[in-house]
Order: C-alpha cells, then sequence, then structure tokens
C-alpha cells in the first residue's frame, strides 16, 4: 500500500501530516480520482495514527475538496481536475472554424507531450487502464458504432495523460476534456469518415498504444503528432469545401 507510517516523534499534528501524505499521493498520481481509502481502522493501522487524529485529518481533506464520502461508505479520491471549459462554451468555440483548427492545434502540442510522458512513466496499473481504453475504442471503431466513438476516443487519451504522473499537464487535459470531447464528436459528425478514414485511423491509435506500451517515448511522439495532423488535414480538406 502507499500510506507509510506517521513517526510519533512530529512536531505537526499527527493530522495535519497525515493529511499532507494524502494530498502528496494525490498529486503524485498515485492516488487517482475515484481511488477508494481503505476503511479507516485499517487506514490507521497502516498510518499508525489513532483513529481520532485520522478522521480528523480525512474531514478536512474532505472539507478541502480531496476527497468524497462514497455511497458505500468511506472515502474516495475526488478528481480535482475539474473541467475548466463547460460544454456550453466549447460548442461556442467549436462553432467557428479557425477556433476548431485551433484546438487541433492545442491538442497536438499536449498529446505530443503525454505520449512521451507516458511511455516513460506509465506504472503497470496506468498500462492496464491505457489498455482496457485502447480494447474499447478499438471494439467500438471494428463494430462501426459512430454513437459511442467520439467518448472512447477521447477517454483513451485522458487515460494516456493520466500516466504522465505530471499534475499540471493532467490537469490542463482534463480541464479541457470537454472541449477535446465535443471537438471530437463535431469532427465525427463532419468529416466523412469512411470504412478507410476509420481504419487509418485505428492504425494510429494502434501505434500510439503500441509505442506507450514499449515505453518508446520516440516513437510515442511521432505517433501522436502523425496522428492529430492527418486529423487536422482532414478538419481542413472538410472546412475548404463550399457550403
Amino acid at each position: 500500500m502507499p500510506f507509510h507510517p506517521v513517526p510519533s516523534f512530529t512536531r505537526k499534528r499527527l493530522s495535519d501530516v497525515v493529511s499532507d501524505q494524502i494530498k502528496r499521493l494525490i498529486s503524485d498520481g498515485v492516488l487517482m480520482p475515484g481511488d477508494r481509502l481503505p476503511a479507516e481502522r485499517e487506514l490507521a493501522t497502516q498510518l499508525h495514527v489513532s483513529r481520532p487524529s485520522l478522521r480528523e485529518a480525512l474531514i478536512r481533506l474532505e472539507a478541502d475538496g480531496y476527497i468524497e464520502t462514497s455511497g458505500r461508505g468511506g472515502f474516495t479520491v475526488v478528481d480535482v481536475t475539474a473541467p475548466i471549459i463547460s460544454k456550453p462554451l466549447a460548442e461556442l468555440l467549436l462553432q467557428n472554424p479557425r477556433t476548431s483548427s485551433d484546438i487541433l492545434e492545442l491538442r497536438q502540442g499536449l498529446e505530443s507531450i503525454a505520449t512521451v510522458y507516458a511511455a516513460q512513466r506509465a506504472t503497470a496499473s496506468d498500462q492496464q487502464k491505457i489498455r482496457r481504453a485502447f480494447e474499447a475504442l478499438k471494439a467500438c471503431s471494428e463494430s462501426a458504432d459512430r454513437v459511442n466513438l467520439a467518448e472512447l476516443d477521447a477517454a483513451f487519451h485522458l487515460a494516456i495523460a493520466d500516466s504522465t504522473h505530471n499534475v499540471a499537464l493532467a490537469h490542463v487535459i482534463h480541464g479541457i476534456h470537454t472541449l477535446i470531447r465535443e471537438g471530437m464528436r463535431q469532427y465525427h459528425r463532419l468529416i466523412d469518415y469512411d470504412d478507410a478514414k476509420e481504419a487509418q485511423l485505428l492504425i494510429q491509435h494502434q501505434a500510439i498504444f503500441d509505442a506507450v506500451m514499449a515505453r518508446d517515448a520516440t516513437k510515442a511522439r511521432k505517433a501522436a503528432e502523425s496522428h492529430l495532423t492527418y486529423v487536422r488535414e482532414l478538419y481542413a480538406e472538410e472546412a475548404a469545401k463550399p457550403t
């Protein structure tokens, strides 16, 4: 388990030390959004603190928005990377062809960097999450399910971002998740994705997946850049067509 015993000789209040340790685990990406904390008795044992001290720390963490009460009792980690762009704003931005192109440029830069760090830093658990996200995307693509494709596409790239263990980068990508997801939905509506194009996109996602899983940062970056370049070219072609 990631929790470490709290020294009994610390000059700080035990609840503060416990709170700081849990926040550090969240910032380091060891505790991810949705992760469930151990039961109070078990966690107090792991930390070597009294349950009242632990309870005080948990109450403060909940009040500060780091954890929340789970429906089954206990606490789970909150996604502190709340969206910074709402769905209505995303839709407004995407109505402008120039803005849509800008968003694709932004994605190309962010996701190229993210694949590099994910290839270098992903843990075994991170790789399992990336694999699940990719397999869901692949199954959806092969079944020609256009309804859920954009959501699963975005989820795959988010799984890679989470695996970078770069809190700032993950926060930015999560923060614009709504913008990315709505952008993908728009591209899938506007662009005539025939079977050949869908197959090409799947090949590109496969290349990103393979490179990240092989921990080949150079190939991962090239694969991400090629993928976004291809999408940008498709969108530019569609935007150039007479209305």
